[in-house]
């Protein structure tokens, strides 16, 4: 922690330390800074490829945002890897009380920011970036289809050997496989992946910007249409019609058909990412969203 003190230091001059928290999931820890009259945030990182998505995210990415994002100040490559953020202004939405139409008009803006990031650039290849943009995944992955499924496959494979997925939850799955042929021809677009209300700023009961780029990838469209962490596609239809009013379009029958294998595949993920680490709650959400997909993959 010396260390990187000390670099932050030469990075941003002299400093004052507000607050630092660990993660709740152990990846990271992140420290608050005011340094020349500004507020930063310094993030560190245990493993080296997750400092390398999140920087290439904010480097060459949290600009479609248009000033709506973090600003990346200062990246550190020696261990341990972190980077220095400049702070947006807002609470994140979770801390804020909002009414339903806010709530609605806060979607309806996400949406419409999305289309930035979607429109950026175009991909050669799926899947994670080091921080100069050479893929992570090697061989990288160029179809669609073959990435969507082999995502899938790797987290069916962990359940497997947690002994987490019952019989009924991977036929299932099994169902859900053919859905895949949908993404056929579908390019890669960047994707943040984690785009909802845990990574939304409000300020003054409207939507401000979007932070944490870790899990930004090139993907298929419909990645940032399928992963609201608090399964708002199912408990909330309103505020995802807000969100598309936002995008500008609805869904063609095709992103229809790539949605609810997208809606499997996160289930499935979060009934193994929540079993392996103890969050149960996380891991009962998923259960549930597969139960209630169920009916429409028979």
């Amino acid at each position: 922690m010396e260390d990187v003190l000390s670099w932050c230091k030469g990075a941003l001059g002299p400093y004052r330390l507000l607050s630092g928290d660990a993660r709740f999931h152990g990846r990271t820890s992140v420290l608050a800074l005011e340094a020349r009259k500004e507020r930063y945030y310094v993030k560190i990182y245990r493993e080296r490829s997750d400092w390398e998505v999140e920087a290439h995210g904010y480097l060459h990415w949290a600009p479609a945002f248009e000033g709506r994002a973090p600003r990346l100040i200062a990246l550190r490559e020696e261990d341990p890897p972190a980077l220095v953020v400049s702070a947006l202004p807002g609470r994140p939405m979770a801390e804020v009380r909002l009414t339903p139409d806010q709530e609605r008009a806060v979607w309806r803006a996400a949406g419409q920011a999305l289309v930035n990031l979607h429109e950026w650039a175009r991909g050669t290849f799926f899947g994670p970036c080091r921080w100069d943009g050479r893929p992570i995944l090697t061989p990288p992955i160029e179809d669609a289809t073959t990435y969507t499924l082999a995502d899938l496959a790797h987290w069916v494979e962990r359940g497997k050997r947690a002994g987490c997925l019952a019989a009924e939850e991977l036929a299932l799955v099994e169902a859900a496989q053919p859905l895949a042929a949908a993404f056929a021809g579908e390019p890669p677009v960047p994707c943040h992946r984690d785009y909802g209300p845990a990574n939304w700023l409000i300020e003054e009961g409207t939507w401000a910007g979007v932070i944490d780029f870790e899990f930004s990838r090139w993907d298929v469209r419909v990645a940032d249409f399928t992963r609201y962490p608090d399964w708002e596609w199912l408990r909330r239809p309103d505020l995802i019609q807000a969100f598309f009013e936002g995008y500008g379009r609805t869904l063609t029958p095709q992103e229809e058909v790539q949605c609810l294998f997208g809606h499997v595949q996160y289930a499935v993920a979060a009934i193994v990412w929540g079993y392996e680490n103890g969050f149960h709650g996380f891991e009962a959400e998923g259960r549930e969203a597969l139960r209630r997909l169920r009916p429409r993959l028979k």
